[in-house]
């Protein structure tokens, strides 16, 4: 996993938070972003082997980015998840970890039972406001940005 495939969806998130923009524009951000986004997917899809996940033959961080992010694709409807059987599959082993059940249980908003391993959740936007008193210090436009994008404030449909 590297930066690409994240960065790949930024002409549709950057469509999905113009409130209102002109429709063509829109449109183009769709196209290219569904492009790029296809275009790193039949890039994983090649690289794909038979060794059951992405590095090597067990669970690693490149596993569960790819899970999280794949998860965009069908918020926007980017590419048609049965294109990719490779990816699909493998999905489908990373989604079956119980960590990772657990971990897509709490940022679904709910409150499963775990091994104990986990002393507490805390919510991304408890986080971040613990830290921009430091980020305003350095710039307080972008504290407020930052807080914006990774919190959704300010989204259309969203606080």
């Amino acid at each position: 996993m590297n930066t690409g495939f994240t960065a790949a969806f930024t002409p549709l998130w950057v469509a999905y938070e113009m409130e209102s923009g002109e429709p063509a524009l829109l449109a183009t951000l769709r196209d290219f972003g569904r492009k790029a986004v296809s275009d790193r997917y039949d890039r994983l899809e090649a690289m794909i082997s038979d060794s059951g996940f992405l590095v090597g033959g067990r669970l690693t961080l490149a596993d569960t980015t790819l899970t999280g992010v794949a998860r965009w694709v069908e918020f926007h409807q980017a590419v048609d998840g049965a294109s990719y059987p490779k990816l699909a599959a493998l999905r489908g082993r990373i989604e079956a970890d119980p960590a990772v059940r657990y971990a897509q249980a709490i940022e679904d908003g709910e409150k499963p039972a775990g091994s104990g391993a986990c002393l507490g959740h805390v919510p991304l936007a408890e986080m971040i406001d613990a830290s921009l008193p430091s980020l305003s210090r350095v710039s307080p436009y972008g504290a407020k940005v930052w807080r914006r994008a990774v919190t959704g404030c300010g989204l259309p449909g969203q606080g």
